[in-house]
């Protein structure tokens, strides 16, 4: 297993990727999305996975799935070493495989945070990382003769086989966990494109600003105002990718200096809002 190195998303130029990773840390320690969907299987460990505002509990075998409309971070409450297997898709690349009865994408096009972790049989425990295994080699050995060939139609299985557990899976048995930050994250998802501060967010829900702060960082390790951060440039994505020019998108996320947007936005995703918008369409 290889240790991991510090990472944003998936680059528009990789159809995909396939990693088997140990660490003590995730590979981003604060909130995040890519432009890639991905599929986190957690291998050995305990961790917990915050999702939008919903935050799950994953133990050895316990896969999740992430669109990349949504933001997500992992916390290692053990603080010890844990091994995942984190596979990115670009959608775009999987849109030409789909058919009018068998949709890849299906398990991605769901409400945020909503049916985001999936239970697998053993044997589809093990079907996966083999099948995993199968793609890690065929992108080490790219050169080999039918290796490309082999990626993909292997990716294809994957799908099919996360998409057939995810329609089995009840979410009622993989609900997430209420947790202290939820009524702050809340708040701000419904606010997101007012103006935000320490003392609004604190008074909207009568509790002392330096506990609120307080309370947030000690849920999530992370601080509020990079949640609200991430959420407007997710926002920001998603109203670029559906045509708004540039300025539009700054104003209707809840950025409200132009400047401030532009850098933060590059900060975050790696990409200025214009190349973001060239590049998604």
């Amino acid at each position: 297993m290889k240790k991991e190195s510090q990472y944003h998303y998936s680059e528009f130029s990789e159809p995909f990727s396939c990693d088997f990773t140990t660490s003590h840390m995730a590979g981003n320690v604060d909130f995040h999305m890519h432009n890639s969907h991905e599929i986190y299987l957690l291998l050995d460990g305990h961790i917990q996975y915050f999702v939008e505002n919903a935050c799950y509990e994953m133990n050895a075998g316990s896969l999740i799935l992430f669109s990349n409309r949504e933001i997500h971070k992992a916390i290692n409450t053990a603080n010890e070493a844990f091994t995942r297997l984190v596979i990115h898709v670009n959608p775009a690349f999987i849109r030409p495989y789909c058919t009018p009865n068998t949709n890849l994408l299906d398990c991605f096009h769901r409400e945020p945070a909503i049916g985001n972790l999936v239970l697998l049989s053993k044997k589809e425990y093990e079907d996966l990382v083999t099948m995993a295994t199968t793609i890690e080699k065929a992108i080490k050995n790219r050169c080999s003769y039918g290796s490309d060939l082999t990626a993909v139609t292997t990716l294809i299985q994957i799908l099919i086989l996360i998409n057939q557990a995810w329609q089995k899976t009840s979410s009622s048995r993989t609900a997430p966990r209420p947790h202290r930050a939820q009524a702050i994250m809340s708040y701000i998802d419904k606010n997101l494109t007012n103006p935000m501060t320490l003392d609004t967010i604190s008074q909207a829900l009568s509790l002392d600003k330096y506990y609120l702060s307080h309370l947030f960082k000690s849920e999530t390790e992370s601080s509020i105002f990079q949640y609200i951060v991430v959420k407007r440039v997710a926002l920001a994505k998603e109203l670029l990718s559906q045509g708004h020019t540039v300025s539009e998108a700054c104003h209707l996320s809840g950025f409200n200096d132009y400047s401030n947007f532009i850098r933060t936005f590059r900060q975050t995703t790696g990409y200025t809002p214009g190349q973001f918008k060239r590049l998604s369409r």
